[in-house]
This record gives C-alpha cells, sequence and structure tokens, in this order.
C-alpha cells in the first residue's frame, strides 16, 4: 500500500468507526436525523476505499487523479467535522439537561424545541446535504477517471527491497569498528562451544547500512574458513515460512529443490542438509513478530553443529528481542567524514579536478542533509554523478528528498516499507508530525496531547485510555526510528530529517508550515498549520489563511530554549481565530495577550488550549461553552490569579495545568471534573473556593501533583489519595511568608494526605536555608539506620543539594550509602568542615562552591563526568586527579593547578577562572592527552605558560583578562595539529603571539593593546597561516602592502576593532573575494576604507562602519554591488559627503542604518534621491537636531518594510504626505516629542500612521515598552 493511499485508508477508517457509533445514531434519531443517509455515508466511503490502491498508482502520473484524491481526503474531514458537531450537541443537551430522573427520562423521548437546538438542526441540515452531493460528485468523478477495485480490497503489497550477499567493497566506509566488534564474537570461543544455534541482531534504522554491514561479515575470508556453510537469505517484509525455508534449501544445496512445496517436507530436506554441519545464515530485513513463527523456522537449524550462527537485520528491537541469544549490535549513522568518502567515490566519478574542487564544498553540505545515512548519501551521490554544473548541485542541496520518485530514489521505498507497517492509528499520529519543523525537538507529553484533540488516539478497547494508546503510538514510533531521543535533552525527541520529508510527503497540503520570512499559499484543504513565532505578529502574517475556514490546528512555534515572548496583533484574536470553528488545536504560548475575546466560546470543536506563557489576567466565562476541551494549559501565566467557576462545566477536561502561576485558590465544583489525569497543583483558597475534599473526587488524577497553600485548611477531610495509585509525585507545601495555624490541624491535614504506598521513593533533597543546623546526621536518615552497618536510607535517591547552610559544619555520611545518587551540590556553607561520603558508584557531576573550610578527599566515584570546584581548598582540588573518568573540570579561585591532575587523560574541557595566585601553568598541561578545550580567564598573577607544546588533541584555547601575560612561547604547537581556535581577549601586557599557529581557523584577538601585528607579514613563507578574523584593541595593527601572492579565499568575515594607530589598508587592496561581512569599528586614525572594494570584495553582503571620524568617503569604484546591508555610525565627515555614496548603484541594498553624533546638525533627512528604492529596513539614529523627514527622500521607497528612528529628541512629525504605504513595522525609541504625538488615536500624527500594522514604542526599555498590533 502506498503511502498516500494508507494515509487515507486510516482517515477512512476512523470515520467508519464513527458513522456506527451507537451514542451518536441515538442522538441523530432523537433530533429527527435521518439516519439512513449516515448509512449511505459509510456504505459509499466503503466502496471508494476499495479504489484507492489504483488512484494512488495513478495519481502520479495523471493530475486529475491527484486532484481526486485529495479531494477525497477533503471531504473525509469534512464528514468527520459533522459527526463531531453531532457528538459535541448530544453533551451539550445532556450537560444542560443533567442526570436522567424518571421525568427526563421522558423528556428524552421528546425532541428539543429549544431555540438552540432548532438553529442546530436547520445547520446540520444543510450541511449533511452538501456533503451528501458532494459525495455524489466524487463517485461521477471516479466513475469518469475509470478508477478500478483491487482484487480482493485495498492492496497490501509493496514493492519487495530484495538483497544479496554480495557487495562492493569500494562502498564499505566507516564500519571497520562494528565489524570487527561482531566478528570478534562470531568468532569466539563461546560462540564456538554454544550448544545451541546463536542469534546475533543488527538493529538501526532504514538506510543507516545494516544490509552491508551483514555483507562485509558474509564475505569476510574468516567467515569462509570456520563455517562448513553460508547462506543469505532475504526475508524482507513477507514472513512466509515456507518460501524462506526453501530459499535457505536451495542455497544449501546448490541447485533449485524438487521437493514438494509443504512446510514439512521443506524442513525435512534442510534439517538433512545442515545436519552435523557449522553454519552461517544471514536473514536480512527482518519484520516479523510473532515469536511462533520464528520458533518454526528455525526448528531445522537445531541439527546443524556446535557453533553455528544465524545473523539478522531488522530495524526493530522488538523482532531482535524474540530471536536473539546474544545482545543486539546497534548500529549508529556514520560520521559526516565517512558519509562524505561514501558520497565523493560515486558522486565524482568522470569529473575533472577543477570541477570536483568548485562542487566539493556544495557536496560537504549536502552531505550534512544525510545526517549519517549511508543510504541517502548513495543516493544523492548517484543522483549527481557525472554532473559538473554547479547549478545540479546546489538544486539538490535546496531541495527536499522526496520531490523524488521511486524509480530515482531507492529512499523513498525503504522508508514506503517502514510506514506500510505502521498500524492504522500509528499512521496519522506520524503524518500529523510534520506539523512540526526540521530538526524540532518535542516532548513525547506534549505531542500525545495533540494526537488526543485531533482524535487520533480514539476508538478505545475496554479499559484503554486515550493516554495509553498515544503512548504505544509513541513507542511503536521510536521503536522503529521514527523518532530518536534528543542527543541534547533526554526528556525531548526529534525526526530525522529523511524521516519528516516522509511525514510531509504523506500529509501532504493537508499540513502546512509557515517557515519565518517566507509567503507560501495555502491550500485550500489546509487542516493543520504551524509557523515561526516572530517578535510581532502582526495581522497582515495570516492573510494566506483568508480563505481557509476549516483549520483544525493553530501552532506557534519556536525553537526549543529561544522561546522569548512575543506580541499578537488584535485582529488575529477577534478577526482571524474566530473564523476557524472546526479547530481542535488552539496555541497562544508566549504571546503577550491579557485576555482571550468571549468569540472563543464558540470553538466548540476545541480539545487542547494552550495559553502557558501569557500574560493573561482571567479567562473569559465563554470558556465554560468547550465542552469537548481536552487540555488547558495555563503553566508560567504568572498574571492569572483566579480560574473561572464554568471551569466546572468542562466535563471532558483530562488535563489541567496550573503549575506557576499566581492562582489563590481552586473554583467550586472542580470535583465535577471526573474525567481529570492530570491536574498540576490544586491551591487551598484562604475564603471560598474548592476545599481540599474536592481532590476525594477526582479518582483518575495520574503523574505529579502539588497541593500549595495548607495553612488555608480549616477542617481536615479525607482526601483518598490513598487511592490514587497513579500519582506518582507528590508535593505538599505551606506559604513560608504566611501565619500557620491550628498545628493540631496542620497535623491531621498530613494525616489525611496520606499517599499510596507504591509511590516512588525520593529521587530528588534539596536542603536550603536551614540556618540553625550545625551537624546533618541522624535527624536526616533515622534513628533505625543508627546501628546498622550499611546504612541506605535513600536507596532511590539521584539527586541532592545543600544551598545556603551558613551555620552547617558536619555532615555525618562516610558509612552512608548512595547507590543511586547522579548529581551531588554543595553551595556557600562557609563553616562545612567535614565530610564526604566516601564512595558514590553512579554519581556523574559534582559542584562544590564557596566550603573554604573543608578539608577532606572527593568521594571515590568511578562514572563521574564533570566536577565544578569553587573557593575550596587545595585538598579538595588535588583528589580530583583520582577521577579518572571526569571529562569536564572547571575550577575557580583556587590557589594552584595541582600536579594530580596530570593523571586525568579522560579530560575533555578545562576551566580555570578567576585564580588570582595562579602564576604559571604547570607542565602537566601536556599530559591531558584527551583535553580538547582550554579556558583561562581572569587569573591576574599569570605571567607564563610551560615552555612546551601544548595537549596534542587540543582543539580550542581561550585566554581572558591575564593583564600580565606578555606572551606564548614559540613552541606551543610542537606536537599539536589540531588547534582550530585561539581567542585571546583583554590581556593587556600581551604583546606577540607565536609563529607556528598553522592549523588555525579562527583566530580573534579582543583589548590586547599592546600586541604588535605586522599581520601576514610571514605569509609569503608559511601561507598557510590564518588571517584573524576579529581583531579588537591592538595598538599596532599593520597590514603590508602586496597581499595577491597570499591564498585568503576561505575568510568569509573580518572585525577590526579598538586598533588607534591603524592609519590605513594595504595598497592593492584585499585579496578576498568570500568576505561576507566586514566590520571596522573605533580605529580613530584610519582614513580610508580597501581599495577596490567593488571588484576585490564581490561577495561583500554586510558592511559596518562605526566610530571612524578620519574617513571622509567610500574608495573609488564604490561600494560591492552586492552589498545588501549598510551600518554607518558616528562618522561625521563621511556623513557630510553621503550624497557621494551612490547607493543607488547597489541594487541589492535591502537594509541601511545611519547613525550621528549628538554634536550633529542635521535638521533635514533624508535628501532626495538618496536613499535607493530596494530598501526594505530603514533606521535613522542620533540625530538630536532632527526636525523633519523630508516626503521627497521617501516617496519613492515603495518597498520599505521597518522604519526605525531613534534618540531623534527634536523630531516632532512625519512628512504630511505620510509615511510609504509598504511599511508594515515602526519603531520609534528615545523621541519624546514624536511618541507623544503617535499616541493611538489621540496624538497628532495616529492619522498618518494609524495604517501601519506594527507600532513600538522603546522597544529596549522593557519597563516602557508600548505596542500597537493590528
Amino acid at each position: 500500500m502506498a503511502v498516500v493511499e494508507a494515509f487515507l485508508s486510516s482517515l477512512f477508517e476512523v470515520v467508519l468507526d464513527k458513522l456506527v457509533a451507537t451514542p451518536l445514531l441515538d442522538y441523530a434519531r432523537r433530533i429527527k436525523v435521518d439516519t439512513a443517509v449516515l448509512q449511505v455515508w459509510r456504505n459509499t466511503l466503503l466502496h471508494l476505499q476499495a479504489v484507492l490502491h489504483d488512484a494512488e498508482q495513478r495519481q502520479i502520473r495523471e493530475e486529475a487523479v491527484k486532484r481526486w484524491v485529495d479531494d477525497l481526503k477533503a471531504l473525509a474531514y469534512d464528514i468527520e467535522d459533522v459527526l463531531n458537531e453531532f457528538d459535541t450537541e448530544a453533551k451539550r443537551c445532556s450537560w444542560v439537561q443533567g442526570p436522567q430522573t424518571s421525568t427526563n427520562k421522558v423528556r428524552k423521548l421528546i425532541p428539543s424545541f429549544h431555540p438552540s437546538g432548532v438553529i442546530f438542526n436547520k445547520k446540520i441540515g444543510q450541511k449533511i446535504k452538501i456533503i451528501t452531493q458532494e459525495l455524489d460528485a466524487i463517485v461521477k468523478r471516479k466513475s469518469d477517471l475509470h478508477l478500478t477495485q483491487s482484487v480482493g480490497g485495498v492492496s497490501s503489497v509493496t514493492e519487495q527491497r530484495l538483497t544479496t550477499s554480495l557487495i562492493d567493497k569500494a562502498e564499505f566506509y566507516g564500519r571497520d569498528g562494528d565489524k570487527e566488534k561482531i566478528m570478534e564474537l562470531l568468532l569466539s570461543d563461546e560462540i564456538a562451544t554454544a550448544d545451541k544455534v546463536q542469534v546475533i541482531p543488527i538493529v538501526g534504522m532504514g538506510g543507516v547500512g545494516k544490509t552491508t554491514l551483514a555483507q562485509m561479515i558474509y564475505n569476510d575470508k574468516r567467515v569462509g574458513d570456520n563455517f562448513d556453510i553460508r547462506v543469505w537469505v532475504c526475508v524482507s517484509d513477507q514472513f512466509e515460512l515456507a518460501g524462506i525455508t526453501k530459499a535457505i534449501l536451495e542455497s544449501v544445496s546448490g541447485h533449485s529443490s524438487d521437493t514438494s512445496n509443504t512446510l514439512q517436507s521443506l524442513q525435512d530436506s534442510l534439517q538433512k542438509k545442515l545436519n552435523g554441519k557449522r553454519f552461517f545464515l544471514v536473514l536480512d530485513d527482518i519484520w516479523n513478530e510473532d515469536p511462533n513463527s520464528w520458533s518454526t523456522l528455525q526448528a531445522p537449524f537445531r541439527n546443524g553443529a556446535q557453533g553455528s550462527v544465524v545473523m539478522v537485520t531488522t530495524r526493530l528491537e522488538d523482532v531482535a528481542s524474540i530471536m536473539r541469544t546474544t545482545s543486539s549490535h546497534h548500529l549508529s549513522k556514520l560520521s559526516d567524514e565517512d558519509c562524505w568518502s561514501l558520497f565523493a567515490r560515486i558522486a565524482f566519478e568522470n569529473i575533472t579536478p577543477d570541477a570536483r574542487q568548485n562542487l566539493e564544498p556544495i557536496g560537504r553540505k549536502i552531505i550534512k542533509k544525510c545526517d549519517g545515512l549511508p543510504l541517502a548519501a548513495n543516493t544523492l551521490a548517484g543522483l549527481l554523478r557525472c554532473k559538473q554544473d554547479e547549478k545540479t548541485w546546489k538544486d539538490m542541496l535546496n531541495s527536499e528528498i522526496w520531490d523524488l520518485r521511486t524509480e530515482q530514489s531507492r529512499i523513498l521505498p525503504a522508508l514506503h516499507l517502514s510506514y506500510h507497517y505502521l498500524p492504522t492509528k500509528v499512521k496519522q499520529c506520524f503524518a500529523y508530525c510534520s506539523i512540526f519543523p526540521k530538526d524540532y525537538e518535542f516532548q513525547k507529553e506534549e505531542l500525545i496531547l495533540l494526537w488526543m484533540a485531533q482524535g487520533l488516539v480514539g476508538s478505545l478497547k475496554g479499559g484503554e485510555t486515550m493516554e495509553d494508546v498515544g503512548e504505544i503510538c509513541f513507542q511503536n514510533l521510536l521503536s522503529r526510528s521514527f523518532f530518536q531521543q534528543s542527543g541534547h535533552n533526554k526528556s525531548m525527541f526529534v525526526m530525522h530529517d529523511l524521516i519528516h520529508d516522509l511525514a510531509q510527503f504523506v500529509s501532504g497540503e493537508f499540513c502546512f508550515r509557515s517557515e519565518m520570512g517566507q509567503q507560501k499559499n495555502v491550500s485550500k484543504n489546509a487542516r493543520h498549520l504551524s509557523y515561526d513565532r516572530e517578535p510581532f505578529d502582526i495581522s497582515k502574517k495570516f492573510d494566506p489563511l483568508r480563505d481557509i475556514d476549516k483549520l483544525r490546528t493553530f501552532l506557534p512555534l519556536s525553537k526549543p530554549g529561544y522561546e522569548l515572548p512575543c506580541y499578537l496583533g488584535d485582529k488575529v484574536l477577534h478577526d482571524v481565530l474566530p473564523k476557524f470553528r472546526c479547530m481542535r488545536v488552539l496555541s497562544l504560548s508566549y504571546y503577550n495577550i491579557t485576555y482571550l475575546p468571549d468569540s472563543f466560546g464558540n470553538l466548540k470543536h476545541l480539545r487542547y488550549l494552550n495559553l502557558s506563557n501569557t500574560k493573561i489576567r482571567k479567562l473569559p466565562k465563554s470558556i465554560g461553552m468547550l465542552l469537548n476541551l481536552q487540555s488547558l494549559i495555563l503553566s508560567k501565566c504568572h498574571w492569572l490569579t483566579e480560574l473561572p467557576a464554568e471551569i466546572g462545566k468542562l466535563i471532558n477536561l483530562r488535563h489541567l495545568d496550573i503549575s506557576r502561576t499566581k492562582i489563590e485558590g481552586m473554583p467550586m465544583g472542580i470535583n465535577g471534573l471526573k474525567d481529570l489525569r492530570m491536574l498540576t497543583t490544586f491551591v487551598v483558597g484562604k475564603h471560598g473556593g474548592a476545599r481540599l475534599g474536592e481532590l476525594r473526587d477526582l479518582a483518575h488524577l495520574q503523574g505529579a501533583l502539588s497541593i500549595l497553600k495548607l495553612q488555608n485548611v480549616e477542617n481536615a477531610t479525607e482526601v483518598n489519595l490513598m487511592k490514587k495509585e497513579d500519582l506518582d509525585d507528590l508535593v505538599f507545601a505551606w506559604d513560608p511568608n504566611a501565619i500557620v495555624g491550628d498545628l493540631e490541624i496542620q497535623t491531621k491535614v498530613l494525616e489525611k494526605l496520606q499517599p499510596h504506598n507504591k509511590l516512588q521513593s525520593l529521587k530528588d533533597l534539596c536542603i536550603v536555608k536551614m540556618a540553625d543546623v550545625r551537624k546533618v546526621g541522624v535527624e536526616l536518615y533515622g534513628n533505625s539506620y543508627c546501628s546498622s552497618t550499611s546504612i541506605k536510607p535513600f536507596g532511590s535517591l539521584e539527586i541532592l543539594r545543600f544551598e545556603e547552610m551558613l551555620e552547617w559544619e558536619e555532615w555525618v555520611c562516610r558509612e552512608i550509602e548512595f547507590p543511586c545518587l547522579k548529581e551531588l551540590y554543595i553551595k556557600k556553607c562557609p563553616k562545612l568542615k567535614k565530610d564526604l561520603p566516601k564512595h558514590l558508584p553512579k554519581l556523574t557531576e559534582l559542584e562544590i562552591w564557596g566550603c573554604e573550610q573543608l578539608v577532606c578527599c572527593l568521594p571515590m566515584a568511578p562514572s563521574i563526568r564533570e566536577l565544578m570546584l569553587v573557593e575550596c581548598d587545595d585538598v579538595v582540588v588535588r583528589s580530583a586527579g583520582s577521577l579518572t573518568s571526569l571529562a569536564y573540570l572547571n575550577i575557580r579561585y583556587v590557589c594552584k593547578i595541582p600536579d594530580e591532575l596530570g593523571q586525568l587523560n579522560s579530560l575533555v574541557h578545562l576551566g580555570v577562572y578567576g585564580c588570582p595566585e595562579l602564576k604559571e601553568i604547570p607542565p602537566i598541561l601536556h599530559s591531558l592527552t584527551s583535553l580538547k578545550n582550554l579556558n583561562i580567564e581572569n587569573c591576574e598573577s599569570l605571567a607564563s605558560f610551560p615552555e612546551m607544546a601544548l595537549p596534542p588533541m587540543l582543539e580550542w584555547l581561550r585566554i581572558n583578562s591575564c593583564p600580565i601575560l606578555e606572551s606564548l612561547p614559540e613552541g606551543i604547537m610542537q606536537n599539536n595539529t589540531t588547534l582550530q581556535c585561539l581567542e585571546i581577549r583583554c590581556c593587556g601586557s600581551l604583546r606577540s603571539l607565536p609563529r607556528d599557529i598553522d592549523s588555525l581557523k579562527t583566530l580573534s584577538i579582543y583589548e590586547c593593546k599592546k600586541v604588535e601585528l605586522a599581520l601576514l607579514e610571514d605569509m609569503t613563507h608559511n601561507p598557510t597561516l590564518p588571517l584573524p578574523n576579529s581583531i579588537y584593541g591592538v595598538l599596532s595593527l599593520y597590514i603590508p602592502d602586496g597581499l595577491h601572492h597570499v591564498d585568503l579565499t576561505s575568510l568569509q568575515s573580518l572585525e577590526i576593532c579598538n586598533c588607534p594607530n591603524l592609519v590605513s589598508f594595504p595598497r592593492g587592496g584585499l585579496p578576498t573575494p568570500n568576505l561576507r561581512m566586514l566590520y571596522i569599528g573605533n580605529c580613530k586614525k584610519l582614513k580610508s576604507l580597501p581599495q577596490g572594494m567593488h571588484t576585490l570584495l564581490t561577495s561583500l553582503q554586510d558592511l559596518y562602519i562605526s566610530n571612524c571620524p578620519e574617513i571622509d568617503s567610500f574608495p573609488e569604484g564604490g561600494l560591492p554591488t552586492n552589498l545588501s546591508d549598510l551600518h554607518i555610525h558616528n562618522c561625521n565627515k563621511l556623513m557630510a559627503c553621503r550624497m557621494e555614496w551612490r547607493l543607488q548603484t547597489l541594487p541589492f541594498l535591502r537594509t541601511l542604518e545611519i547613525e550621528g553624533l549628538e554634536e550633529e546638525r542635521l535638521e533635514s533627512f533624508p535628501e532626495e534621491w538618496f536613499l535607493p528604492s530596494t530598501l526594505t529596513s530603514l533606521e535613522i539614529g542620533g540625530f538630536p537636531n532632527l526636525k523633519s523627514l523630508d516626503n521627497k527622500g521617501l516617496q519613492h521607497l515603495t518597498s520599505l518594510e521597518t522604519l526605525r528612528i531613534r534618540k531623534c529628541g527634536n523630531l516632532k512629525s512625519f512628512p504630511k504626505q505620510g509615511l510609504p504605504c509598504s511599511l508594515s513595522r515602526l519603531y520609534i525609541e528615545e523621541c519624546p516629542l514624536l511618541k507623544k504625538r503617535c499616541q493611538r488615536d489621540e496624538g497628532k500624527e495616529w492619522p498618518n500612521i494609524s495604517h501601519i500594522p506594527c507600532i513600538v514604542f522603546n522597544r529596549h526599555d522593557k519597563k516602557n515598552t508600548e505596542v500597537i498590533l493590528s
């Protein structure tokens, strides 16, 4: 079954299930809807489903068929919307009528004549009529297209992927380690003496090279020498026992089998052939998860000799777990370099060396896209083989892999197969993930809530919950490598780019991603929208949605870790969003909205509403109309102080997150939310509201629950936490700033809050600011542990923190065991003298801050990776040398670097900060053979480095604020060829740099005022020496003339700043054709820019010139024509001749920023024809005498989108003719007179700017920022 066919079929199944749902049909009959029509719909959909396979095959080449498939999918969505309306109205009536008394039971039989019911009946009747007509039209078009039914219904046959044992050895890259590890096991005594056949699984995602690895092992001479028989069988998706057995038999016998094809006869023959023989069998590409089938298949293998082996390759760990007798070998992705080797061998076949030189940078970027998948590298290389034009390569770099047809790419069929074998529910869940941008990291719990809201995890079986089914679907996708755990955060997940492409291919035009800065047309069939959240999202951004009214998902996203408060236009809230009546998922998180319009109550289908991190102060009462709402996310709404009573009407609410809000109490009726699964917080109010006892009725709570403000409890009532066995994290809190009431009541409260005994043991313990504690011992562990020889009071504890214990002197812990402790933090405990635990077997991270009197050795910690020591005694620092597994070490405010640290052979990062007495870096530095990063900062007495080479593997060296350091030794690079980055900051005594820094890619010098650089002077003899890309605060910078013999083609950015004696650039200019950014700042004596910029700097895009008062003109010939951004700050002489800049000759100039000095006397700006019409962004600042903006200089700027005006204190008005109508953003900062005249509806200038969608005052002053958005 092809991917689109599979997706549409799975959508059909959801709709078909709903069409026979008994509650829906019952309600339809009650309101006099002809249910026969619904049955006709169902029969028609079943009829159409039968032709999907033919439609899918033909839509690739027939546009009419493709349109038919898309229209059919859209209609299926529309049918589901109508069915959901039935369901919602039934819920509303049920809630209005309340519990069914005997009277109500009679009323139930009488149709409702409430006005809203009559209106509903009329609307639903119209929609049923329209859908019936559209279904008829679809059926007619099907006949016109002559679509045919698949035999036996929907086809499940996919072109089978076949493999053999043969391999091109030249295609084998980066797998030597994997191969030898498996070979070592294969030839081990353990395997050779094993009584039963050993099964070795190779597990990995599609395209990672499992088959290739198996082929290399199969063809290894050592395998041939040690096994009597070798057999290769490609199993693929069809685990057909007779066929597989026959394939093995024919391979063993060397000829076609003349045995009958019954499984019994085939197995008998195979058993005889294998008898007493040591065999090596590869079963490639296994998907079967039935243990009985595997047991049957391997029955004949038992006659083989000792040491026989079956090797299987599979994407599924579940398959491996069924078959294996040894641990699975998990195959990871290739390195970029190995991927490149594979790619280059194929792609550069018959390509000239000159062409290869030009294409290689593009090719390496293509390899980044492949993300370690050899299958992807192989396929893309095959498409580019022998093609020498750069355009083709750049097109490939920027294309999506799923634009390729099946015939052109082996990747698509491989992923087809993975998708095809997903269960129906999982197919739709996976397709929905296309709304995420590539490389987006998502949380499992969040994604499951989105799936639930879309109804993708419904049709529950007995005892199942939507959350359970969502978890199963997620684990299904994770185990099949559709999802991968993030390398940065273990709680987050990500999709491989090729997997993401597949999701987009499957979802087609129904899921739409709006990328920042891109304006795309949205298909009328779009149902799900996600977009990049921007600082100011105005209504114009959503113009592409003007003709869309059936949107189900509205999801703004930011890259995790980069979420910042943003603004959303009022028109979006009031006009755009309320029209999406079919909305199921709505997120407004991180927007600075303060309220929700009442019209949101009309979004009857809404199931997921995320208002987290907003400034919302109050929820509207109309929220009680959202009867389908399942998830309400209000976390970090710091202005929210109460929930409306109408929350109690949300009978389907399952997840309520009010963590980190200012809510002062829970509303009455919260106990009516019987389906609530997750309640992050229950706040006991001081006056009125829900009482603590209402928790008793919430029987299904799970996960984490915090019960806050327990000092407000007046009567201890039964909460029944004992029976809430799905709770695994509980917090009880009293407000430390409040007056606690009757202690007897508080004691009883604690008794009533006794949780179930399955609650997990303590994992995270934080002890802070306990001012009177001098000793930590029995009081913490409990008396029962006093006499024990092996004390384990915290057997599950993973994180332990002690902070600001100002009187704490002793920790009795040498005999205490913390078997699971992973992180230990001891901070600001200045009187602690002893002691630390003796042995922490699982510890990975340790920090000790401000414990100057602590004199003891660090714990034995064989697993430790990270250590930070701040203001610690020398004894503590020296003992770190015994932590041989340590990878990251940061030390601050210590006297010296002890020699013992030279034993840290695993150390990758060393940071030495704020050590005023440190005079020299000891020679032990060279012993750190794994060190890659060395940071040295704020070491006031550091005068020298050791007269020996750097560590051999060092890649990054940063030296900052070491004021008396005069030089780095000349032989510093003697044994190091890996150093890539050298950065030196604020070293006021440093005079020179070593000459042997050939390997550097980045050299940055900041505020080193005595350094004298004869830049590039030695490049005649050493052309690989890098030109620094950042030079700040260098006393004497000399750039010699005649650089044209030096290769500077790799330089892309150059910054020169605070060089007071730099007068000029070399004659002839800078031969840097790939330079993209040039920044020159605070060079007071510099008189001119580099010569020939327009011919030598042909790639220059960004030019910044700041505080260079002697520069009076641009060079002869003008600026490079590719320039897109020009920034001129505080250059009075240059500004004085601005009409000679010839900006009109720069066809790509988009951004211009001009800032003057306080004494600048400019009164009117800009002059006519000074500015080019290409500008999209203009900033004017630092002109205190500026009184007016000249309309003649602005009127032709028809592309201008952004105007910023800063520090123009006398500017009062805009041109009478108004600002360019293209303007969409206006920023006004530190212009008090202008700001006053631009106030909304009141200021005199408001009529001139009211058409601008985004107006921002004082953006960089958070307290006084004002934003007006439309």
